[in-house]
Order: structure tokens, then C-alpha cells, then sequence
């Protein structure tokens, strides 16, 4: 795991190798804890803690869906 603190959703997603709409929908669902914050590229944006990306668990059954090819 990298040692910054918080992560984009377009990090996240990289990270855990998923498309960014399936981290999103983590986060809507609750699985995947995310606040506002602010960022050194936007003025703010949702951001995800470390410790809560490193506990997520991707569901390999659905890890394909909406990814592109």
C-alpha cells in the first residue's frame, strides 16, 4: 500500500484495478468510506482514507463489470 493518506476516486479505482464508477458505487452502497476534502489538483473532491482502500475488498464475481476492455 502506498503511504498517502487519501485517495481520489481515480486513484482508488487504479489501485484497486476497478473502473471509477464501481468505486463510486461502493461508495453510494456504503462499503467504501469516502468524505470531501481537498486535493492539491481540484479544490475538492471526494477522498478515500488509506486504511478504509486497504480494508475494501473488491467482489472478484463483479470486478469486470463496466471495466473497458
Amino acid at each position: 500500500m502506498s503511504k498517502k493518506k487519501s485517495f481520489t476516486i481515480t486513484e482508488a479505482a487504479k489501485h484497486l484495478g476497478i473502473s471509477r464508477a464501481a468505486v463510486h458505487l461502493a461508495v453510494k452502497k456504503g462499503k467504501l468510506n469516502a468524505t470531501w476534502g481537498k486535493t492539491t489538483q481540484v479544490v475538492e473532491a471526494l477522498l478515500i482514507d488509506s486504511k478504509d482502500l486497504e480494508s475494501y475488498r473488491v467482489d472478484l464475481t463483479r470486478q469486470r463489470s463496466g471495466k473497458k476492455s
